[in-house]
């Protein structure tokens, strides 16, 4: 009888132990980085491949992959790329087509870092569209919202379920890898710095709270899907586009080529990099290679 019962632990345990497939060396730091232009850094030296995607050899997931010496570096971020552009359809790009921004993710893939969102809602062409232009400017938030509907929020609303299923569609390919979603930041202080930055204080305002918004959202899908969210909002507050230029994470308005506006400039950039990289700290080997029970089990008692 003990025998048998010793038997049936072991079959219970292996069933829930799942198909068993090779675990992730701890030497060994597989990265992809997917997302949109506040990931690619377009602009900040020196331009990376491919040409039409505008990113930086410099960017964020760049400065990562270093501090965290990377055995491989995926860095498929791509400027204007919306989360279709990771999961469904290729990019048109100045430069050609760019395919799915997913292909880049392996089984073997031990890290992915995840930015975007802001052209989903249309929130980036709205910050750019929100520059003073002339003498006596209406607030351009006018537009956002009428009557009591606010079009990004409702975006925002709309655009959860897409996240939640691009995680899903990454945590596929990748099952052992830790996903981190990297939030937007801080890019205006409250009330903005009108005239030196060319746009209104209430548009200034509403600009930040819907990247608020944005990001708490996200946040908020990150912890119910069980993945980490890094939140760039405390560590980029004083670095600002109101910051003296040497001090800022981000360009302001009316910059000279090849800076881009509203992104990251190269100490924003490198600053984000190192921020990750102790964020997802010196053990982050071991965080990488924990196993997830698979078919609902948990433990076994012995």
């Amino acid at each position: 009888m003990r025998l048998c019962l010793a038997s049936l632990v072991g079959a219970v345990a292996v069933a829930c132990a799942g198909p068993l497939t090779a675990s992730p060396s701890p030497d060994r730091l597989n990265y992809v980085a997917l997302g949109d232009s506040m990931a690619a850094a377009p602009g900040v030296p020196d331009p990376a491949p491919p040409t039409g995607c505008r990113k930086s050899t410099n960017d964020y997931p760049s400065v990562l992959a270093r501090r965290l010496t990377a055995t491989t570096f995926t860095d498929a971020t791509c400027t204007g790329a919306t989360t279709e552009n990771i999961t469904d359809r290729a990019q048109e790009t100045t430069n050609g087509m760019i395919g799915r921004q997913i292909d880049a993710v392996r089984a073997t893939t031990d890290l992915i870092t995840i930015t975007v969102g802001a052209n989903d809602v249309g929130l980036a062409a709205d910050a750019e569209g929100c520059e003073v232009k002339s003498p006596n400017p209406a607030p351009c938030t006018g537009g956002f919202v009428v009557g009591d509907v606010d079009r990004i929020s409702a975006a925002i609303d709309g655009h959860v379920r897409g996240w939640s299923m691009l995680i899903d569609e990454v945590r596929a390919e990748a099952p052992n890898a830790r996903i981190v979603f990297v939030g937007y930041g801080t890019l205006i202080r409250p009330g903005g710095c009108f005239p030196g930055q060319p746009v209104l204080p209430h548009d200034s305002d509403y600009l930040q709270a819907k990247l608020n918004e944005l990001d708490d959202r996200q946040r908020l899908l990150a912890a119910d899907k069980g993945i980490d969210y890094f939140d760039a909002r405390s560590m980029s507050q004083g670095h600002d586009i109101c910051a003296p230029p040497a001090d800022r994470f981000f360009e302001g308005y009316g910059v000279k080529d090849p800076a881009v506006p509203l992104h990251p400039t190269a100490f924003g950039a490198a600053a984000e990099g190192d921020a990750l990289a102790g964020f997802i700290g010196p053990g982050r080997r071991a965080a990488l290679s924990v196993f997830t029970p698979r078919f609902g089990c948990n433990t076994v008692a012995t």
